[in-house]
């Protein structure tokens, strides 16, 4: 995989040292991280739909990826794609004809990305940074072969000429959270998108989300895209805070969604969970292209069969939280006694190996870690981002106290100077 290249921080020294001398940040000020969405967009370029989207976003301030099909870039249609550059949006890869590509060779597969990324480097100068496959078409053989991270994410059904603007509009406001990846449409002529973009800037705007593209949603989560994995969100690792349980399984279990390895052996005592509350997670160490799910069974009286998402996972861990799996449970109406069985499955026919299942219980207190201004328990580059940003304005810190590395009471430039001293950046 190429290189995943963090933005240089020079300018963030530069700008925030004028801010040296100013009063001391208060926790009213600097204790609240936005969270993060990153608005993606494909099937152009073209003169006329993605230049609506632009100006959108531009009245926003907002910033996007665009997912390009090669065969769309003309000599005019560049010209979107410059603006887009130039606005601070991210030109990616989404194939030259936009064809099925899962059973295709290599060297078709390799020929589809390559178009693409030479016509992106005439117009911007920069490769593309992340792919997404046609109709989500996905095989090993592609993973092996395109060097770019995949990237899937929310399905709004804006390619369907019957969902309304205001209902591709609920769909992104309902699927909206901290990390998640939105994957919209600017084809030419798809108006009802641009319309529902109208709905929802300001109400997202509203909600405290900052519009971010693929490549910072990755750094400022703290995490480096992995191969051999499509995301959907990018959240940040959520159970730091948390201690174990009670261990529920610890081994090697391999096998798809069919397989009775899930029946017994990664099953949760719903009466136990219960009792826990809101406080616990559930963490589980996999390894799959795709993650694991939670499973709600019940075949008495009225059945359910209902998959919960993990909150968070990056191709060897996934977390749920209790807060994810008690509205599950409140939609469909049930307790955790009412179910027969609740387990940790693979989400589909593609086989899994899964080596541990653990209930982590929350400590109830952040530990405070000198550096981690983004409060999820470590000290990383994360944090760097996150203090960056907060300097040139374009965010806030979860914990500026623990961004004082200089002890003077504020957040300057000479605690983000110490800060790459101590990450050695």
């Amino acid at each position: 995989m190429k290189k995943f290249i963090t933005r240089s921080l020079a300018a963030a020294a530069s700008i925030a040292l004028a801010a040296a001398s100013a009063p001391a940040v208060t926790s009213d000020a600097a204790d609240i991280e936005p969270k993060l969405i990153a608005l993606t967009f494909d099937d152009g370029p073209n003169t006329t739909t993605t230049n609506q989207v632009l100006d959108i976003l531009e009245e926003y301030g907002a910033k996007a990826s665009f997912f390009l099909i090669g065969n769309n870039i003309t000599e005019e249609s560049a010209k979107s794609v410059k603006r887009a550059y130039d606005m601070g949006c991210e030109i990616d890869n989404h194939s030259k004809s936009h064809s099925n590509m899962g059973a295709m060779s290599p060297e078709d597969i390799t020929a589809e990305v390559e178009f693409v990324d030479e016509k992106v480097m005439e117009i911007t100068g920069e490769h593309t940074k992340f792919f997404r496959p046609p109709f989500i078409d996905v095989s090993q053989t592609m993973y092996d072969t395109i060097d770019l991270p995949f990237i899937c994410g929310i399905d709004c059904q804006d390619y369907m000429e019957n969902v309304t603007a205001q209902q591709r509009a609920d769909y992104i406001l309902s699927g909206a959270r901290d990390g998640v990846i939105v994957l919209l449409h600017d084809a030419a002529g798809n108006s009802q998108t641009v319309d529902a973009l109208k709905i929802v800037m300001p109400e997202l705007v509203e909600q405290g989300y900052e519009f971010v593209t693929l490549t910072e949603l990755f750094e400022r989560q703290g995490e480096t895209p992995k191969g051999n994995m499509i995301y959907t969100t990018v959240a940040k690792y959520p159970c730091s805070g948390y201690t174990k349980f009670r261990n529920v399984f610890t081994g090697k279990l391999t096998g798809n969604s069919s397989s009775s390895n899930w029946s017994e052996s990664t099953s949760l005592e719903g009466a136990e969970l219960e009792k826990l509350g809101s406080s616990y997670a559930i963490e589980v160490k996999y390894d799959c292209p795709d993650p694991p799910v939670i499973a709600l069974q019940k075949w008495s009286g009225t059945a359910v069969w209902q998959q919960v998402q993990p909150f968070y996972s990056n191709g060897e861990t996934a977390c749920f939280l209790a807060s994810d799996i008690n509205a599950a449970l409140d939609a469909l109406d049930v307790s955790y006694t009412d179910l027969d069985r609740i387990t940790v499955v693979p989400s589909d026919m593609s086989e899994m190996t899964i080596t541990s299942v653990d209930v982590l219980v929350s400590s109830g207190e952040t530990e405070n870690v000198k550096g981690d201004v983004n409060a999820d328990g470590s000290f990383n580059v994360a944090d760097l981002v996150s203090l960056d940003n907060y300097l040139l304005g374009n965010g806030r810190l979860k914990n500026w106290k623990a961004g004082d590395l200089t002890s003077d009471g504020m957040i300057s430039a000479f605690d983000l100077a110490e800060m790459r001293v101590l990450l050695g950046k």
